[in-house]
Protein backbone atom coordinates (compact mmCIF):
# COMPACT_ATOMS: atom_id res chain seq x y z
CA UNK A 1 0.00 0.00 0.00
CA UNK A 2 1.17 3.25 -0.74
CA UNK A 3 1.10 6.04 1.50
CA UNK A 4 0.02 9.39 1.34
CA UNK A 5 1.17 11.85 4.11
CA UNK A 6 1.83 15.17 2.34
CA UNK A 7 -1.13 17.44 1.01
CA UNK A 8 -0.01 20.33 -0.57
CA UNK A 9 -3.18 22.60 -1.26
CA UNK A 10 -4.22 23.49 -4.91
CA UNK A 11 -0.50 22.44 -6.03
CA UNK A 12 1.22 25.39 -4.13
CA UNK A 13 5.14 25.63 -4.79
CA UNK A 14 5.38 22.71 -7.44
CA UNK A 15 6.44 23.31 -11.28
CA UNK A 16 3.51 23.37 -13.59
CA UNK A 17 5.57 20.60 -15.52
CA UNK A 18 4.90 18.32 -12.33
CA UNK A 19 1.69 19.06 -12.01
CA UNK A 20 0.82 18.00 -15.37
CA UNK A 21 2.62 14.84 -14.49
CA UNK A 22 0.86 14.20 -11.60
CA UNK A 23 -1.27 11.10 -11.53
CA UNK A 24 -5.38 11.94 -10.69
CA UNK A 25 -7.19 11.01 -7.60
CA UNK A 26 -10.83 11.25 -8.46
CA UNK A 27 -13.23 11.19 -5.40
CA UNK A 28 -16.51 12.29 -4.37
CA UNK A 29 -17.09 15.17 -1.48
CA UNK A 30 -18.03 12.51 1.18
CA UNK A 31 -14.62 10.84 0.66
CA UNK A 32 -12.09 14.08 0.38
CA UNK A 33 -13.68 15.02 4.09
CA UNK A 34 -11.41 12.30 5.65
CA UNK A 35 -7.87 12.53 6.47
CA UNK A 36 -7.51 9.20 7.16
CA UNK A 37 -8.66 6.23 4.36
CA UNK A 38 -7.66 3.53 2.51
CA UNK A 39 -8.39 3.99 -1.10
CA UNK A 40 -7.92 2.62 -4.63
CA UNK A 41 -6.02 4.18 -7.48
CA UNK A 42 -8.13 4.02 -10.70
CA UNK A 43 -6.17 6.88 -12.92
CA UNK A 44 -2.50 7.07 -13.66
CA UNK A 45 0.51 4.17 -13.64
CA UNK A 46 -0.45 2.71 -10.83
CA UNK A 47 -4.02 2.02 -11.83
CA UNK A 48 -5.82 -0.03 -9.46
CA UNK A 49 -3.34 0.53 -6.43
CA UNK A 50 -3.93 0.36 -2.72
CA UNK A 51 -3.39 4.37 -1.32
CA UNK A 52 -3.48 4.94 2.50
CA UNK A 53 -4.17 8.78 3.07
CA UNK A 54 -2.39 9.59 6.53
CA UNK A 55 -2.77 13.72 6.29
CA UNK A 56 -3.16 15.70 9.74
CA UNK A 57 -6.19 15.76 11.30
CA UNK A 58 -8.88 18.14 10.28
CA UNK A 59 -7.83 18.25 6.55
CA UNK A 60 -10.04 18.07 3.72
CA UNK A 61 -9.05 17.65 0.49
CA UNK A 62 -10.15 20.44 -2.39
CA UNK A 63 -10.34 19.77 -6.30
CA UNK A 64 -6.83 20.97 -7.40
CA UNK A 65 -4.77 19.57 -4.57
CA UNK A 66 -2.03 17.37 -4.89
CA UNK A 67 -0.94 14.77 -2.68
CA UNK A 68 2.45 13.83 -2.24
CA UNK A 69 3.07 9.98 -1.30
CA UNK A 70 5.83 8.56 0.85
CA UNK A 71 8.26 7.38 -2.77
CA UNK A 72 7.65 11.13 -4.01
CA UNK A 73 5.12 10.27 -6.02
CA UNK A 74 2.16 13.34 -7.22
CA UNK A 75 -1.46 12.67 -6.95
CA UNK A 76 -3.85 15.79 -8.18
CA UNK A 77 -7.34 15.39 -6.33
CA UNK A 78 -10.20 15.88 -8.27
CA UNK A 79 -13.99 16.17 -7.69
CA UNK A 80 -15.80 12.90 -9.09
CA UNK A 81 -19.29 13.40 -10.34
CA UNK A 82 -21.86 11.88 -8.08
CA UNK A 83 -25.85 12.54 -7.41
CA UNK A 84 -26.78 15.99 -6.87
CA UNK A 85 -29.91 17.71 -6.26
CA UNK A 86 -30.48 21.03 -8.49
CA UNK A 87 -32.56 23.42 -6.55
CA UNK A 88 -34.50 26.12 -7.58
CA UNK A 89 -37.80 28.60 -6.67
CA UNK A 90 -40.88 26.96 -7.43
CA UNK A 91 -43.44 28.41 -9.57
CA UNK A 92 -44.95 29.55 -6.00
CA UNK A 93 -41.47 31.36 -4.50
CA UNK A 94 -39.25 33.88 -5.04
CA UNK A 95 -35.39 34.31 -5.00
CA UNK A 96 -35.48 35.93 -1.72
CA UNK A 97 -37.29 31.77 -0.64
CA UNK A 98 -34.21 30.86 -2.05
CA UNK A 99 -32.09 32.72 -0.78
CA UNK A 100 -33.39 31.86 2.73
CA UNK A 101 -33.36 28.17 2.46
CA UNK A 102 -29.65 29.05 1.37
CA UNK A 103 -29.29 30.17 5.07
CA UNK A 104 -31.29 27.96 6.75
CA UNK A 105 -29.26 24.43 5.12
CA UNK A 106 -26.30 26.56 5.90
CA UNK A 107 -27.22 26.46 9.42
CA UNK A 108 -28.02 23.17 9.13
CA UNK A 109 -24.27 22.16 8.08
CA UNK A 110 -25.67 21.36 4.67
CA UNK A 111 -22.99 21.86 2.21
CA UNK A 112 -23.84 23.53 -0.92
CA UNK A 113 -22.80 25.19 -4.27
CA UNK A 114 -25.08 28.11 -4.94
CA UNK A 115 -25.46 30.52 -8.22
CA UNK A 116 -27.82 33.24 -8.53
CA UNK A 117 -31.10 31.16 -9.40
CA UNK A 118 -30.39 27.70 -7.97
CA UNK A 119 -28.50 25.58 -5.22
CA UNK A 120 -26.64 22.42 -5.12
CA UNK A 121 -26.78 20.02 -3.03
CA UNK A 122 -25.66 16.46 -2.25
CA UNK A 123 -27.99 13.73 -3.37
CA UNK A 124 -29.73 13.09 0.18
CA UNK A 125 -33.11 11.61 -0.07
CA UNK A 126 -34.30 12.89 3.55
CA UNK A 127 -33.15 15.85 2.24
CA UNK A 128 -34.97 15.51 -0.79
CA UNK A 129 -38.04 14.91 0.76
CA UNK A 130 -37.68 17.51 2.98
CA UNK A 131 -37.57 20.32 0.24
CA UNK A 132 -39.95 18.62 -1.66
CA UNK A 133 -42.63 19.31 1.19
CA UNK A 134 -41.14 22.83 1.23
CA UNK A 135 -42.39 23.29 -2.52
CA UNK A 136 -38.90 23.55 -3.67
CA UNK A 137 -38.37 22.73 -7.61
CA UNK A 138 -35.85 19.77 -7.30
CA UNK A 139 -34.04 18.39 -10.45
CA UNK A 140 -31.36 15.28 -10.03
CA UNK A 141 -28.25 15.84 -11.94
CA UNK A 142 -24.81 14.23 -11.45
CA UNK A 143 -21.83 16.66 -11.45
CA UNK A 144 -18.51 17.15 -9.37
CA UNK A 145 -19.08 18.62 -6.05
CA UNK A 146 -16.83 20.75 -4.85
CA UNK A 147 -18.95 23.23 -2.55
CA UNK A 148 -16.77 26.03 -0.75
CA UNK A 149 -15.43 25.73 3.39
CA UNK A 150 -18.77 26.55 5.85
CA UNK A 151 -17.75 29.34 8.03
CA UNK A 152 -18.40 26.48 10.85
CA UNK A 153 -14.94 24.79 9.38
CA UNK A 154 -12.62 27.98 9.57
CA UNK A 155 -11.31 26.99 12.60
CA UNK A 156 -10.60 23.46 11.76
CA UNK A 157 -9.21 24.66 8.13
CA UNK A 158 -7.01 27.34 10.14
CA UNK A 159 -5.85 24.65 12.59
CA UNK A 160 -4.72 22.66 9.48
CA UNK A 161 -2.73 25.80 8.15
CA UNK A 162 -1.21 26.53 11.51
CA UNK A 163 -0.63 23.01 13.02
CA UNK A 164 -2.90 23.32 16.32
CA UNK A 165 -6.15 23.44 16.91
CA UNK A 166 -8.87 26.01 17.40
CA UNK A 167 -11.82 24.25 18.99
CA UNK A 168 -15.10 25.31 19.31
CA UNK A 169 -17.75 24.78 20.70
CA UNK A 170 -20.99 23.22 19.10
CA UNK A 171 -23.38 22.92 22.46
CA UNK A 172 -24.39 26.65 22.04
CA UNK A 173 -28.24 27.84 21.87
CA UNK A 174 -28.96 28.23 18.23
CA UNK A 175 -26.63 25.20 16.90
CA UNK A 176 -28.74 23.16 14.55
CA UNK A 177 -27.75 19.82 13.03
CA UNK A 178 -30.07 18.46 9.41
CA UNK A 179 -29.70 16.29 6.75
CA UNK A 180 -25.75 15.76 5.95
CA UNK A 181 -24.51 16.96 9.07
CA UNK A 182 -21.28 15.23 8.71
CA UNK A 183 -19.04 16.73 11.29
CA UNK A 184 -18.04 13.99 14.36
CA UNK A 185 -20.13 14.62 17.31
Amino acid sequence: MLIINKLLPQGAGLAPVLLKRAGVLALPFAARQHHEANLSSGDGEGAGSELGLRLPVGSTLRGGDVLVAEDGSLLRVEAAPEALLLVRASAKQSQADLLRLAHQLGEMHVHMEAADDHLRLPGDPELAQWLERQDFALEPTEAPFDPPILLSQLPEVMAQQHGHSHDHDHGHAGHVHGPGCNHGH
